[in-house]
């Protein structure tokens, strides 16, 4: 791919196919996925149970590796990488955003976020200075000391956002992000994520509710592990 392709783009997969053993089948989960993603964009991915939507999404995330294809992230090409080398795009490349939050319960909201800065060396001063001004961002400047189970789940979501925010990621992954969340707190944290993006941040949301999949410009489509459709908007 030509170079100048690569700079312009945080995702580049090409024929990406992946391949599961069940006993004597083969399980086809992807069968041959190639789109770009630009730097700033903001897509959303649906797709039934079966479609190949998680697979993808572990494979965009660098939690797992295709059976063939390319997949260019940030300019790296992570499709060959090992688990080691994977697991440092992801803590130096990627935000995630989880349906369930994944907190850590022991910890504080401050520490919660500062956790992918304790992996990436940061100093203890610089890592609460940076975790204190991401929980203002998303409204939480009062709760620093409050742990997870003394929160309510949009606050929780909230957190988990920051989180996600703090290692400056190049990419966000945000994972039914509202499935756990009643709807009125659900577009709350709609609205935070359409602001990230107005801020040009590069944003794949993955969720199976149509209204939720509208909040981005982009909506591409799975079916039986085949982009059905790539709709921009």
């Amino acid at each position: 791919m030509p170079e100048k392709h690569t700079e312009n783009h945080v995702i580049q997969i090409s024929d990406l196919t992946k391949n599961f053993q069940m006993g004597d089948t083969v399980v086809h989960a992807l069968k041959g996925i190639s789109f770009d993603l630009a730097h700033g964009e903001y897509m959303s991915i649906m797709g039934t149970s079966g479609s190949g939507k998680s697979t993808l999404l572990n494979i965009l995330g660098c939690l797992d590796v295709p059976s063939s294809g390319q997949y260019i992230l940030d300019g790296l090409p992570v499709a060959k990488m090992n688990d080691n080398q994977l697991s440092a795009v992801r803590r130096k490349k990627i935000g995630f955003i989880f349906q369930s939050f994944n907190l850590l319960g022991q910890l504080s909201v401050l520490e919660n976020i500062s956790v992918p800065l304790f992996y990436q060396g940061w100093t203890e001063k610089d890592s609460r200075a940076r975790s204190k001004e991401l929980a203002e961002m998303v409204g939480l400047g009062h709760r620093l000391t409050h742990r997870p189970t003394e929160l309510s789940g949009g606050q929780c979501q909230r957190v988990a956002i920051a989180r996600a925010l703090a290692n400056e990621p190049a990419l966000i992954f945000a994972d039914e992000p509202t499935g756990n969340l009643d709807s009125a707190t659900g577009r709350e944290i709609m609205q935070i994520l359409d602001e990230l993006a107005s801020q040009g941040r590069s944003i794949i949301l993955v969720t199976h509710e149509r209204d939720v999949a509208e909040h981005a410009r982009r909506i591409i489509h799975l079916i039986d592990g085949l982009i059905d459709s790539d709709e921009r908007r």
